[in-house]
């Protein structure tokens, strides 16, 4: 059975196996670096500098580690989650270097050509690396099937990938050993028979000039192979630095765990309902703001229960969550409601809704007052002549006219979880005219829209 992890045993669990694959790393690298060197193959050289950027990758966690581990503290009340995300940056920077150097070399070799060495020692080291890989993969798959950490499988797969990543020099070094074979029997043969012939000087010229290209064409397979690797390094380095920025400038991450949360905490039997969520990253850990709306007869001293117990089983049931901020308020029925219906038209409650949400060019606004219509509008969406972004630009839009419910067809994921996480309930619709979707809606027959629609346009 699956043993579900704490933060403690987060802590352990990755320090034993970051170490036990640093040194593992490190051993790798140093041997591929200088048996490359030593035997002239770019790709075991372009190889080491992928392993070094798995080997600063995994140093990140380890600064991350020590560094959260320090408690909250008067300069910094939140934490210092985010310190790792800052070694993040500082660490993409210099994969991202590593992949320069691994790239200006292969290209000094492309239009410098050299013959690679193949020999027992450049074939062991890429069979060694490939060994090594492996193992990792191996060894971090089943501590994360273990432990229940969907991190180390997923590291798991990276490594299971530089298995072939690994293998790639072999190209190189089968291109030489195939033109050791080929070229010169072939270049010999033709010589021999020119000789025969008594060919000219220019013809045995042409016959060395044709072996030459042949032995040339087979040289620039190893340079080739280190320019893809450097790529591979150059895109690590990218990704690694475009994560740690979204993460410092607090961009949106991880709806689908908001969503859980959201779902989780709504099974509590005191919550009425999660009127608001947010979250953000900091380091490996999430930060989320709650606000729940609490039986109006509820007392103070049982709401500072049911905000503890609430905390609890957040931790309980995601161990990524590190700081829980719970604000709590009555719940009270509104008298007056705002749904929003999305429409091409302008024929009011008698329009169609639209397939599409981002993309319709008006929202017909029907204002309920003790569930009667007390008033209805239909206004332009200002966001449906836009290139891009018509999904979250709509969305903000709509709650600024102070909409509670939104019934709609297609919806993307910025949109949905904007408005979701802002407390608009969202209902599912299908291509009817307004007022038979309020009549439905009135009559409690609406489904709610569980999730993003994967139908529909992207900006939707």
């Amino acid at each position: 059975m699956t043993k579900r992890l704490t933060k403690e045993n987060v802590m352990k669990v990755y320090k034993r196996v970051s170490i036990i694959t640093l040194i593992a790393l490190a051993v790798v690298t140093i041997t591929q670096f200088v048996v490359g060197r030593l035997t002239g193959t770019m790709g075991i050289v372009a190889d080491s500098y992928n392993n070094l950027s798995d080997f600063l990758s995994i140093i990140i966690v380890f600064v991350g580690l020590m560094i959260s581990e320090k408690p909250p503290d008067f300069s910094h009340p939140y934490g210092h989650y985010k310190a790792e995300n800052v070694a993040s940056l500082f660490v993409g920077f210099l994969i991202i270097l590593a992949g320069a150097g691994a790239m200006w070399e292969s290209f000094h070799k492309l239009l410098n050509p050299s013959p690679a060495e193949v020999n027992i020692l450049s074939v062991s080291t890429i069979l060694f690396a490939v060994a090594v890989s492996k193992g990792i993969a191996i060894y971090q798959k089943r501590v994360g099937e273990k432990t229940g950490s969907p991190s180390l499988v997923a590291e798991a797969k990276h490594f299971n990938a530089d298995v072939y990543l690994s293998l790639s020099p072999l190209a190189g070094l089968t291109a030489v050993y195939a033109a050791s074979l080929i070229v010169d029997p072939t270049s010999d043969t033709l010589s021999f028979l020119a000789l025969m012939q008594n060919a000219n000087f220019y013809q045995q010229l042409l016959i060395q000039i044709g072996t030459y290209n042949m032995y040339y064409g087979y040289m620039l397979v190893d340079p080739l192979v280190g320019i893809g690797i450097s790529l591979m390094v150059f895109w690590v380095g990218f990704n690694v630095s475009k994560n740690a920025i979204n993460v410092l400038v607090e961009k949106v991450q991880y709806p689908e765990m908001i969503e859980e949360i959201k779902k989780i905490v709504e099974e509590h039997p005191q919550v009425q309902r999660v009127a608001q969520i947010k979250a953000r990253s900091a380091g490996r850990y999430v930060l989320t703001d709650l606000i729940l709306e609490l039986k109006p007869e509820m007392k103070l001293t049982e709401s500072h229960y049911i905000i503890e117990e609430v905390r609890n089983i957040i931790r309980s049931e995601f161990p990524r969550v590190g700081y829980i901020l719970i604000e709590t308020r009555p719940a009270e029925r509104k008298e007056e409601e705002v749904i929003a219906f999305p429409t091409d038209e302008n024929n009011g409650i008698e329009s169609q809704v639209s397939y599409h949400f981002g993309k319709c060019e008006n929202f017909v606004l029907v204002k309920l007052k003790d569930k009667k219509v007390v008033g209805v509008e239909t206004v332009s969406n200002p966001a449906s002549k836009k290139d891009h972004g018509k999904g979250p630009e709509s969305a903000e839009f709509l709650y600024k006219k102070g909409i509670t419910a939104l019934v709609s067809k297609n919806m993307g994921k910025p949109a949905f979880y904007t408005l979701r996480n802002l407390g608009v309930f969202i209902y599912e619709s299908e291509k009817r005219p307004v007022k038979e979707l309020l009549d439905d809606y009135l009559n409690q027959k609406l489904k709610i829209l569980g999730k993003p629609t994967n139908a529909g346009h992207p900006e939707d």
